[in-house]
């Protein structure tokens, strides 16, 4: 039995979001685990209530992070900036360039 070309568009349709789908859960599986180890708790409403992966009909695979709190947000804005500036001072060793 051959498939019409609606019926094919569909399942490819279908193929691609699931796809999408588990790229986007096992990148908010890793974020979930990052967020751990920074002792924020995904899924308690005070320190960040929610993040999902999800994918659009097309399988583009995003991370939906809901809303947090504005002390967990200053929280990763710390570390972020921590970590890029670790790796500046990392990359200018390296490199001979002294501050």
């Amino acid at each position: 039995m051959q498939m019409t070309t609606d019926t094919e568009a569909a399942v490819r349709e279908a193929d691609a979001f699931m796809a999408g789908k588990r790229k986007s859960d096992d990148a908010a599986f890793m974020l979930r685990r990052v967020l751990a180890e920074m002792g924020i708790r995904v899924g308690d409403r005070d320190s960040w209530p929610q993040i999902t992966g999800r994918a659009s009909l097309s399988g583009e695979p995003y991370v939906h992070l809901g809303s947090i709190p504005l002390a967990t947000a200053r929280k990763l804005i710390d570390a972020l900036i921590y970590a890029e500036s670790a790796r500046r001072r990392q990359r200018d060793g390296e490199s001979g360039h002294g501050a």
